[in-house]
């Protein structure tokens, strides 16, 4: 059955209180990619400005020449960070086929000595079978050392604190750790092969690689795509 505009734009509406609930924060651009495929972006902006003017959601911008970011009732602190995370998740969703769906992705993860920004469960319709991934969104502006982050990781693997996570018996090895960064690529590559006394599997991306695939469907790298 055919729904209604009306029925198209509550369910949709519904969704995207979800993911700013889920999210912290998405920009227009976010949105659009997510809930209006194929959409015209005057389209978008006119919805999301009604919902705003009615109170139902609220919003800001970074700056004038920066598109709108989108949050429910509280804005969120270290925004670039949040709206940095929020375009992995685009990512990954634009990512998915009808093989694979996205099982779970949890923000901000906390163990003991390590916080990741984000843990992404991919399983496959056509089996059970799993893929896990740790997310990382580093802010090369911020003045922070991620070979500090690196360490933390090597130590949670090391310990084998991960071993009581309910993934493990689904995975069959510790998840790559896959960062997407604001600065230059291979120097934080060289970072962390310093930092990295485990040997555990990093992948870097520039965000504005990640950027280019989710509003392009293409993207310089060709390992960009969830394996």
């Amino acid at each position: 059955m055919q729904l209604s505009n009306h029925a198209k734009c509550s369910r949709r509406d519904k969704e995207l209180f979800r993911l700013l609930e889920s999210q912290g924060a998405l920009s227009t651009d976010q949105i659009r990619l997510l809930l209006f495929p194929g959409t015209c972006l005057r389209i978008v902006q006119r919805r999301l400005k009604k919902l705003t003017e009615a109170g139902r959601i609220r919003r800001e911008r970074i700056s004038i020449d920066e598109p709108y970011y989108y949050y429910s009732n509280k804005k969120p602190g270290q925004l670039e960070h949040v709206l940095g995370v929020s375009w992995i998740y685009t990512w990954v969703r634009l990512s998915l086929n009808e093989s694979l769906s996205l099982h779970s992705f949890d923000r901000e993860v906390t163990y003991k000595i390590l916080r990741p920004d984000a843990f992404i469960g991919i399983k496959s319709t056509w089996s059970d079978r799993f893929t896990f991934f740790y997310a990382e969104m580093d802010i090369a502006e911020s003045g922070h050392d991620f070979g500090d982050k690196v360490k933390r990781y090597c130590e949670y693997f090391s310990s084998g604190a991960y071993l009581d996570q309910w993934w493990v018996p689904l995975a069959k090895r510790f998840p790559v750790i896959r960062v997407v960064t604001t600065g230059n690529v291979k120097k934080l590559e060289k970072r962390i092969v310093k930092a990295n006394s485990s040997n555990l599997e990093f992948q870097v991306f520039s965000l504005n690689t990640v950027k280019e695939e989710c509003l392009n469907g293409r993207s310089s790298s060709p390992s960009i795509r969830v394996r």
